[in-house]
C-alpha cells in the first residue's frame, strides 16, 4: 500500500464514532479504530487527539491531555494549576510507560466535579495508557520523534516535553 492511499484512508478514519448503545462494544470498537490508525500510520498528533476524545465522550464531563517528555519539570504542575483555576479537579494521571518501563509521557483527566473514576472509567483508563504507549512507541520507531524516553523517578518522573495533546 503506498504512503499516499495510506494517509487518505487514515485521514478519513477520523470522522466521529457512530451512535452505539452497547457500552462494552463501542469501547472495543474505539480501541480497534486507534489500533488501525496507528498501523495505517496515521499522524501522531490526530491518533493522541481521536483517543483523548475517546476519553472525554465516553466518561464525560472531563477534559483529557496527553503530556509527551520534556525536561520541563513544572509543566505538570502547571497544568494543575490551570485545571484547578478553571474549577476543574484532578480526576486520574496515568504514567505512559514503554515496554522498557521508560516513561513516554501522562494522561491527565480533569473533570467538573471531584471524584475518583468508576471500575469501568479504570478499565478505559487503562486501555487507553496502553494505546497511547503504542502510539508513542511506534511513531518513536518510524520517526525518531524527539529523543530517547527516560526513566521515571519517582512517582510520575515530572519531565515533559511537548505541549500537550488536548482535546
Amino acid at each position: 500500500m503506498s504512503d499516499q492511499s495510506r494517509t487518505k484512508r487514515a485521514a478519513a478514519e477520523f470522522r466521529p464514532p457512530r451512535q452505539c448503545n452497547d457500552t462494552r462494544r463501542c469501547q472495543s470498537l474505539g480501541e480497534r479504530q486507534i489500533l488501525e490508525l496507528i498501523f495505517l500510520g496515521a499522524p501522531l498528533p490526530g491518533i493522541l487527539k481521536k483517543l483523548c476524545m475517546m476519553i472525554d465522550l465516553r466518561i464525560g464531563n472531563v477534559v483529557s491531555i496527553i503530556s509527551l517528555l520534556d525536561g520541563d519539570q513544572n509543566h505538570f504542575c502547571s497544568i494543575a494549576r490551570t485545571a484547578r483555576q478553571l474549577g476543574l479537579d484532578v480526576f486520574s494521571v496515568s504514567a505512559i510507560l514503554s515496554r522498557e518501563e521508560s516513561l513516554l509521557g501522562t494522561l491527565e483527566i480533569y473533570g467538573c466535579d471531584p471524584r475518583r473514576p468508576a471500575p469501568q472509567e479504570d478499565h478505559l483508563i487503562e486501555s487507553a495508557v496502553d494505546l497511547a504507549a503504542i502510539a508513542l512507541q511506534r511513531h518513536e520507531a518510524e520517526d525518531g520523534f524527539g529523543g530517547t524516553a527516560i526513566k521515571p523517578k519517582g512517582r510520575m518522573g515530572g519531565l515533559f516535553e511537548k505541549p500537550p495533546f488536548i482535546n
